[in-house]
C-alpha cells in the first residue's frame, strides 16, 4: 500500500474513534406534555360532596376551579344526577335528609326527610323515581322526583349502602350483611339475596344488565354477579379497600377506587382481571367515581387529600388535580 494512503487512512480512523468517544449520543426527543385543550377538552360541571364541610362544591372542569358552594345537610355523602341532569340529589347522612338541587340555578329546591343514615340515591331509567338507601333502618325509600312524595319503602339487608337500578331490578349492597338484595320494581318483592363478600359498598353494571359489579370493601375484591341468575361468577382481587366501581361507557372496562390503598384499578370485563393500577397517594382515600368527556376522563374524589383527580382513560394517568372542600366523597358530572 502507498505509504501516504496508509497514513491518511490511519488518521481518519483515529479521528472517527475520537469523535465517537467525545460526542454525546443523540437523545430521542421526549413526547410533548399532555395537553387537555389540544387532545380533547375537559368540560362540564362537577358536583362534589364535602363530608365535613356541609356543602356541595360546584367545580368548572375546564378551569379546574370551584365556582361556588351550595349549603346542604350534615355529613353529605353522595350526590347523583337525575337522568335529564336537571336535578342533583344529595344524601345527608347524619341529617336524615336529601337535598334536591336545581342544576340550572344551583340552589336547593327541596329538603326531603327520609330514614336514618341516607347514603346513596339511584334513579329509574326514566328519571321518575329515586331510590334512597337508609343504612340505619335497613330499607330503601322510593320518591317521586317531580312531586317529591315518598311512594313506598322496601326492606332490605343490614346497613344498605348503594342501590343500583338495572331495568326492573334494584340491586342493593348491604354493608353489614356482606350481601346484595335484589328486588323487583314492578312486583315490589325480593327476588334474591346474593352473598358477595365482606363490606359491599358501591356497584356498577353493564348497560344490558347482564353483569353487576360490587366493590366489597372489607374483602378487597370486586364481585361480578350474573344479572339474570343472581349468581356470583367471579371475584376480582383488588388493592385494599375498594369503595366504588363503575363501568366505562364503551362497556369494555370497569374502574374501581380503593380508599385503603389510594389507588384506582382498571378491570378488563372480558377476562375479569386487573390490567392497570393508577396510583393516587397512599393517604388519598380515593372514593367516588364519575366520567366526563364521553368516558375519556375518569374523575376520582380523594377524601383524605380533599382533591379530585382527573385520569385520562387512554393513558391511565392522572392529568389534572382539582382542590375541593374538605373530605369529598361523592361526585356527579353534568355535561
Amino acid at each position: 500500500m502507498n505509504p501516504i494512503v496508509f497514513v491518511f487512512l490511519r488518521v481518519t480512523l483515529w479521528t472517527f474513534l475520537f469523535l465517537m468517544c467525545v460526542t454525546p449520543p443523540t437523545r430521542a426527543e421526549k413526547p410533548p406534555p399532555f395537553d387537555l385543550a389540544q387532545d380533547r377538552p375537559l368540560a362540564g360541571t362537577a358536583y362534589v360532596t364535602s363530608w365535613f364541610g356541609g356543602v356541595i362544591a360546584v367545580a368548572d372542569l375546564a378551569s379546574g376551579a370551584v365556582k361556588r358552594t351550595i349549603p346542604v345537610g350534615i355529613h353529605n355523602h353522595n350526590v347523583a344526577l337525575r337522568p335529564d341532569q336537571k336535578q342533583a340529589w344529595v344524601t345527608n347522612n347524619n341529617a336524615g335528609t336529601v337535598s334536591v338541587i336545581d342544576t340550572e340555578t344551583n340552589a336547593v329546591i327541596q329538603t326531603l326527610p327520609t330514614g336514618g343514615g341516607p347514603r346513596h340515591t339511584y334513579f329509574s331509567p326514566d328519571g321518575k323515581e329515586a331510590y334512597v338507601t337508609n343504612e340505619f333502618d335497613d330499607r330503601v325509600e322510593v320518591f317521586d322526583t317531580e312531586s317529591f312524595e315518598s311512594l313506598r319503602t322496601v326492606k332490605v339487608g343490614h346497613m344498605p349502602h348503594f342501590a343500583l337500578v338495572s331495568g326492573d331490578k334494584v340491586f342493593v349492597t348491604n354493608f353489614g350483611g356482606g350481601d346484595v338484595t335484589v328486588f323487583s320494581r314492578s312486583k315490589r318483592k325480593t327476588l334474591a339475596t346474593v352473598p358477595v363478600g365482606a363490606g359491599p359498598l358501591g356497584a356498577g353494571a353493564t348497560k344490558d344488565g347482564k353483569r353487576i359489579y360490587i366493590a366489597c370493601h372489607n374483602a378487597n375484591h370486586v364481585a361480578a354477579i350474573d344479572g339474570q341468575t343472581h349468581k356470583v361468577i367471579a371475584r376480582i382481587t383488588t388493592d385494599a379497600g375498594p369503595v366504588q366501581v363503575t363501568v366505562t361507557p364503551d362497556q369494555v372496562h370497569a374502574y374501581v377506587a380503593n380508599d385503603g390503598a389510594g389507588t384506582v384499578q382498571k378491570i378488563d370485563l372480558e377476562t375479569n382481571t386487573i390490567v392497570k393500577t393508577v396510583p393516587i397517594a397512599p393517604d388519598a382515600g380515593s372514593h367516588g367515581v364519575g366520567f366526563a368527556g364521553g368516558g375519556r376522563y375518569l374523575l376520582i374524589t380523594n377524601t383524605g387529600a380533599s382533591t379530585v383527580s382527573v385520569i385520562d382513560t387512554e393513558r391511565d394517568e392522572v392529568v389534572k388535580t382539582i382542590p375541593v372542600p374538605k373530605a369529598p366523597e361523592g361526585i356527579a358530572i353534568r355535561r
